[in-house]
């Protein structure tokens, strides 16, 4: 039956009537690329003066044997071993942003800048490139017209790795013997202090039925939430951090136990990451953020990795 008006017979698409929409002035960004542990909490090295950085590395085994001198025998050497270079290679990069200039020109929901607003998200995802890099980077360099790519904690780990068959269960064990790799392979001050996995591999170690697990605040750290502490039974606590850049598909789920403060990130002088407005070629604002750095590792005798766990609780 004819009603007159109501918001039931005025249509409200575009162009028919003069009915104005509701749209809320509020942007909720709820993208992860606020989670980088990495490149918020380690340390920063002396700055890179070259695309190859080098550091010297120096360990010296225990003895396994031993035989007695004999009175009054005259002295006897052995071959010494010298500090050895480690080398990793300087990374750019970079994150664009464009605008045109008619998009800076309306009106929008927040009433901010649209410029601004994708500067502030390309720093965002900038750090989360860097994030990714410093775990998963893979050597790459040499070559005309390829990136250079540094190399990241999974590479550079290479003494204490082990592969277990695919869909092996993550247990209490099996975090205690990752443990022990790196407390036969370094002295005790420096074994591994943080456990670094995808989140199921946080929900297991959360689930062990040993009473030497608890809760610390975020604030000790520059963390989201709070972490969990383990007591492993070579005498260290880990800080267990579930990350979502470490791989966690089927066959490949990795579980990192490093030693944070033998890690830092070393940017060439003068590349620190910095905001570029880039020459103006129309109708439209151009610029980036960029940086150039590499991943140092002084001791990766000192982490582990371990592959192959099971993706499921």
């Amino acid at each position: 039956m004819a009603f007159g008006q109501s918001t039931y017979t005025a249509s409200a698409d575009r162009g028919v009537n003069d009915r104005k929409e509701s749209l809320l002035s509020i942007l909720k960004d709820v993208s992860p690329n606020e989670d980088n542990y990495f490149v918020s909490n380690l340390g920063q090295a002396p700055a890179a003066s070259n695309t190859l950085h080098e550091w010297v590395t120096y360990n010296t085994a225990r003895p396994t044997s031993y035989t007695g001198t004999i009175e009054g025998a005259a002295a006897s050497y052995s071959d010494l071993t010298a500090p050895t270079r480690t080398a990793n290679v300087t990374d750019i990069v970079t994150e664009t942003v464009r605008v045109s200039g008619t998009m800076r020109a309306i009106s929008t929901a927040t009433g901010e800048d649209p410029y601004t607003f994708q500067k502030g998200e390309a720093i965002k995802r900038l750090k989360a490139k860097m994030e990714y890099i410093t775990i998963n980077g893979a050597m790459a360099c040499g070559s005309s017209g390829v990136a250079r790519t540094m190399t990241g904690f999974d590479q550079m780990i290479s003494t204490n790795v082990t592969a277990r068959a695919s869909g092996t269960s993550f247990t209490e064990t099996e975090l205690n013997d990752i443990m022990q790799d790196v407390w036969t392979q370094v002295g005790s001050e420096y074994i591994a202090d943080v456990i670094v996995a995808p989140i199921v591999i946080k929900r297991r170690i959360a689930g062990f039925t040993s009473n030497l697990t608890r809760m610390i605040q975020a604030s000790e750290k520059r963390l989201t939430n709070e972490i969990r502490v383990y007591d492993t039974q070579v005498g260290q606590s880990v800080m267990v951090l579930a990350h979502k850049d470490v791989r966690s598909a089927a066959g490949t789920l990795t579980v990192y136990a490093l030693r944070e403060d033998t890690w830092k990130h070393s940017f060439l002088k003068g590349r620190e990451p910095q905001w570029e407005e880039l020459a103006k070629d129309g109708d439209r604002d151009n610029g980036q953020y960029v940086t150039e750095l590499t991943l140092v590792g002084y001791a990766q005798l000192a982490s582990a990795k371990r592959t192959g766990y099971a993706t499921t609780l």
